[in-house]
């Protein structure tokens, strides 16, 4: 079985709003020193980060993990399908530091749909 994260998110602040990466998140103090990946990256993790660029930004930070596992399913007549048979996805917003919402759910969340199309 394969399994794909996809690390993400955005600053909405006053001037702006800008698209956050794995990469920045792997060089932030908060990823620590051991993780490489996405998959190194916990909840707690991405939480303590989201906080942190809120706080010093003094804005509403959106970040999201979200992990899809792939595999055979709606096997019919002998041939099979290889789909998402298993998806979490982690959410969380911070709005100056302080939190807003954490969650995790067994499906893409659609609150994340409202800061994607923002223009950056």
């Amino acid at each position: 079985m394969e399994v794909e994260y996809n690390i993400a998110g955005r600053i909405l602040a006053k001037d702006g709003t800008w698209v956050i990466s794995l990469a920045e998140i792997l060089a932030s103090p908060e990823a620590g020193s051991g993780a490489t990946c996405a998959a190194d990256l916990s909840e707690d993790v991405l939480s303590a980060y989201c906080k942190a660029v809120s706080a010093q930004n003094a804005c509403k930070v959106y970040l999201w993990k979200d992990r899809e596992e792939y595999g055979n399913a709606n096997v019919f007549n002998g041939g099979s399908d290889y789909e998402v048979v298993n998806e979490v996805c982690f959410l969380c917003i911070y709005d100056s530091g302080c939190e807003v919402l954490r969650e995790r759910t067994n499906c893409w969340n659609e609150k994340i749909d409202a800061v994607v199309s923002y223009n950056v």
